[in-house]
């Protein structure tokens, strides 16, 4: 089985490779981050789900679709394309509305986020890498200043709670409960609303696969026909 990874915001794909990187695995980049710096029509995330789409569509066998964040927001309105090889869905740290205190991040928090990032993108830019897993994260080279601006508000907007009840597919939902950038209470929301879901919560912050300990994580990521 093919696996499919989608990173956070301002991140890279090169998040996922030191511990997922195999014949199997396939690591996608966000528009505006990491190698993909091609031009969007708008809306964008929309437009990059239809493409992550005909990605799957062109595997030649089955695939799970493993998504972080934003990342995981895309793969549900991916998933909900219906690409006919696509098996399994693996969220981690995912919220439907994340403009939204209980299920997401408060609102008043994320408005001076924002214009903290027009003030000073860069050192914006790597305390939220360090807020959301404790690391600056240097080598991983910095999202395009506008256009990942412009995706962020977008999921900022995005709202998908209407939308959970349509997954039809075997989906996992894997949460940290010291989440800084998402209410772990998104992940159990959103096990009670879609059917064939199993919710993972750990001790962890919000990217749990780069946590220490987590062996029964990187378990269900590498081997999930397995679960």
């Amino acid at each position: 089985m093919k696996k499919v990874f989608v990173h956070g915001w301002s991140f890279s794909s090169k998040i996922w490779e030191n511990t997922y990187k195999s014949e199997e695995s396939i690591f996608v980049d966000l528009p505006f981050h990491g190698e993909n710096q091609k031009k969007y029509n708008l809306p964008v995330i929309e437009n990059f789900s239809e493409e992550l789409c005909s990605l799957i569509e062109s595997v030649n066998e089955d695939v799970t679709l493993i998504g972080w964040s934003l990342g995981a927001t895309v793969s549900v309105l991916t998933s909900l394309k219906k690409p006919k090889n696509l098996k399994k869905l693996i969220l981690i740290g995912f919220s439907p509305k994340f403009k939204d205190k209980e299920i997401g991040h408060n609102p008043v928090m994320i408005k001076a986020f924002m214009l903290a990032l027009k003030i000073d993108f860069k050192d914006t830019v790597y305390n939220f890498r360090k807020t959301a897993v404790g690391d600056f994260f240097k080598n991983i080279p910095l999202p395009e200043k506008e256009g990942s601006i412009h995706l962020l508000k977008e999921f900022i907007n995005t709202d998908i709670t209407g939308r959970l009840k349509e997954i039809d597919l075997p989906t996992i939902l894997i949460h940290g409960k010291k989440d800084k950038i998402i209410n772990y209470q998104a992940s159990v929301y959103s096990h009670k609303k879609i059917k064939n879901s199993e919710l993972i919560l750990t001790d962890c912050h919000h990217a749990p696969f780069m946590c220490k300990n987590q062996q029964n994580i990187n378990d269900v990521i590498i081997f999930p026909q397995k679960f």
